[in-house]
């Protein structure tokens, strides 16, 4: 019977593979890049772990499979923090990798970022045993943020929840076939599979996946974190590699908890008291009373102090005392007790420390990250001086923990590679130069920080009015970096940085951002196909390229190879189809153009931007009221689109609808107040001796 079942599975393996159904799951595929054989990223890697709807890629590289002689190969594995969230161009890995290559002249320094967003250690443990076999000198583990929310961990929303370990194992083993992942996609297909969201949604997913700082499922969590965490050590070392773990630094002063909850068996009474001092304590707070709002918080926690919201204020409350100390322990308190746990509490890095202490012999180096932040923190206490947000870091954060891990690389060097090495490191602007950190590459940074924080759950947090008011400040304070003047000086930048380093395809990138924010279609074209000359497998620089050509009449035509390679790279890209749509509209082949904007949405119901360019679509078809509709629900799924708002105003101008043209152009100044067209409405027409307004884009 064995034999018989054993049969008939290879021969379904066979045919599923002759008839081309399933993907490869290593996390490294082979290619040839410009007659040079490198390994490339599997942007379908996390297929195993996530649906494919929900899955995370990693980020574009082209590894040498034959190292140059005196290069040293550093990985960086983890979780979006280590990735570089939320701008990869300027995040830790590449800081770490210009310190690296300014303290060690004349030496090829390869920083390889493997690291995906929402993973956890369950993924992390399948990318070590690919990344063994590519010949690393050092590896880098920052990792811990998503034990809890992340694929298989109690508060995930990507699959089942907390199954036991080797029923997990066996079940990642399965999918590696292509039987395996056909069954799955049957399951999914017939709905027998767990039952998850059908698009990425950022942490607004997880809002109903709150686990208790007593819910017994942590203890699994800390268990497999620990046995994943030794198994990637242990595989980084039977490679040959060096292995540096960092303990995970989180943001606790200005990051409140995303979710609180009442501890059990509090009485209905208990928590009307509850209650009563705890109002009582924000009444207080809001008036500077630091010493009377303790004193009521202080009552409120003898009735329960499970709530992760009240240590956050009161440690609050104690820094504002000038008690650090009592600060500190309160806040890492909130932390712990937050239940939705995006954020590495006190128990996973405890199991860092225990499993990485005293181990330099053997190879593995502890970098405790979390005491370099507070260390290095105003009044001890890490916060928005280092981090966007929860954990991913702003430039000066990702400059602080490059030169903690850096320092652990060099000195797990051999020391005839640190014979070498200069005595000091470069500073922080000197990184910022070499990386061209820009006002222009701030302000699209900041701005969509911001955007982001403007959704649950970072919407709900207690201070998130004042935080988004200090961004917008921030964002106010940058906007000289668009400044049509500004373009030379930070262009000038991107040349010397080129001229330094002509084969660094992320510097080529972000320059043909640069060149598209400030109009220069033509600069930012030779920019992406320099790009794609690096890296010929890059679908999404494809996309970028497509997308500009697209939104021009006399380019659309030359979009549309660029966004059919883009589809053949990431088969499924719901923003290819639209830009396509978008392209065929523009060349008045609204037939095509309509059908790919139904793929789109088919593919991705949530995607404003198909919404919008099909309604523009309609509108040149002059099939209004159907346009209309598209912008409507372009609304719906985003109410802040300052171009839904824009076109309804037009439709609403055309119809001689002058009330609703008012609401939506108000709200186009709110989200965009130097938008000219929605301020004319207001003003009137520009004097008959006035310039001609440029129109601009909200």
């Amino acid at each position: 019977m064995f034999l018989a079942v054993a049969g008939l599975l290879g021969g379904l393996e066979i045919v599923l593979r002759l008839a081309g159904i399933g993907w490869p799951t290593g996390f490294f595929l082979p290619a040839t890049v410009n007659g040079r054989k490198v390994a490339i990223e599997n942007s379908r890697f996390t297929w195993r772990f996530m649906t494919p709807e929900l899955a995370r890629s990693p980020q574009p590289l082209a590894l040498p499979v034959v190292r140059e002689t005196n290069s040293l190969r550093v990985f960086v594995l983890g979780e979006s923090a280590a990735m570089g969230d939320p701008e990869p161009a300027i995040g830790y890995p590449r800081v770490l990798q210009t310190l690296l290559e300014a303290r060690l002249p004349g030496r090829t320094v390869e920083v390889v970022n493997v690291a995906i967003t929402a993973i956890n250690s369950h993924v992390i443990r399948e990318i070590a045993r690919d990344c063994a076999t590519q010949a690393g000198d050092v590896w880098i583990i920052y990792a811990g943020n998503n034990e809890v929310m992340g694929p298989f961990g109690p508060g995930t929303v990507f699959g089942r929840q907390s199954p036991p370990p080797a029923v997990l194992r066996a079940g990642l083993w399965f999918k590696t076939t292509h039987t395996g992942q056909w069954f799955d996609q049957l399951a999914r297909r017939t709905g027998l599979a767990h039952r998850t969201p059908g698009q990425w949604g950022g942490l607004e997913m997880f809002l109903e996946q709150q686990v208790t700082a007593n819910d017994p499922r942590l203890g699994d969590v800390y268990n497999n974190f620990r046995d994943n965490l030794a198994d990637i050590i242990d595989t980084g070392r039977r490679s040959g590699a060096r292995v540096v773990v960092g303990t995970v630094a989180v943001n606790l002063k200005d990051s409140a908890p995303f979710g609180s909850r009442h501890g059990a068996g509090l009485s209905a009474t208990a928590l009307t008291q509850w209650e009563q001092w705890f109002a009582l304590g924000q009444t207080n707070a809001a008036a500077g009373q630091w010493t009377e709002a303790l004193a009521a918080w202080s009552k409120a926690a003898e009735l329960d102090d499970a709530h992760a919201e009240l240590a956050f204020r009161m440690g609050r409350a104690l820094l504002m005392q000038g008690n650090t100390n009592g600060a500190a322990q309160l806040l890492a308190r909130a932390r712990d007790q937050d239940t939705l746990r995006f954020r590495a509490d006190s128990r996973i890095n405890e199991v860092i420390r225990q499993t990485c202490s005293n181990r330099v012999s053997e190879g593995v180096w502890l970098v405790d990250s979390e005491r370099t932040f507070a260390v290095n923190s105003p009044r001890g206490i890490p916060g928005d001086e280092l981090f966007w947000e929860h954990v991913h870091f702003r430039l000066p954060g990702s400059y602080l923990l490059a030169l903690a891990t850096g320092s652990a690389v060099l000195e797990a060097l051999p020391e005839t590679v640190r014979a070498g090495a200069r005595p000091d490191w470069i500073s922080l602007n000197e990184v910022a130069q070499r990386l061209v950190v820009t006002r222009w590459g701030d302000h699209r940074v900041a701005d969509g920080v911001r955007s982001r924080l403007r959704r649950p759950p970072f919407s709900t947090q207690s201070n998130a009015v004042e935080r988004d008011q200090r961004l917008q400040r921030e964002v106010a304070s940058l906007a000289s970096g668009l400044s049509p003047t500004a373009f030379n000086t930070q262009a000038e930048g991107f040349r010397k940085a080129l001229a330094r380093n002509p084969d660094d395809w992320v510097l080529h990138d972000q320059f043909g951002r640069l060149h598209e924010s400030f109009g220069d279609s033509e600069g930012a074209a030779k920019e992406w196909r320099r790009v794609i000359e690096l890296l010929p497998h890059h679908a999404a620089v494809r996309l970028q390229l497509g997308r500009m050509l697209a939104a021009k009449d006399a380019t659309a035509a030359d979009a549309v190879p660029y966004l059919r390679e883009a589809l053949v790279l990431q088969p499924g890209s719901a923003e290819a189809h639209a830009a396509l749509g978008q392209a065929f509209a523009r060349q008045k082949q609204f037939t095509e153009s309509y059908a790919e904007f139904d793929r789109s949405l088919r593919l991705r119901p949530d995607l404003v931007e198909a919404q919008l360019q099909w309604g523009l679509a309609l509108a040149a078809d002059r099939q209004t009221n159907a346009a209309q509709g598209h912008f409507e629900r372009a609304l719906t799924l985003n109410s802040n689109s300052a171009l839904a708002h824009l076109h309804l105003a037009r439709i609403a101008v055309q119809s001689g609808d002058t009330n609703t043209a008012k609401s939506h152009y108000l709200d186009v100044l709110r989200l965009s107040p130097n938008y000219r067209e929605a301020r004319q409405f207001f003003e009137g027409p520009p004097a008959p001796d006035s310039p001609s307004p440029v129109r601009g884009t909200p």
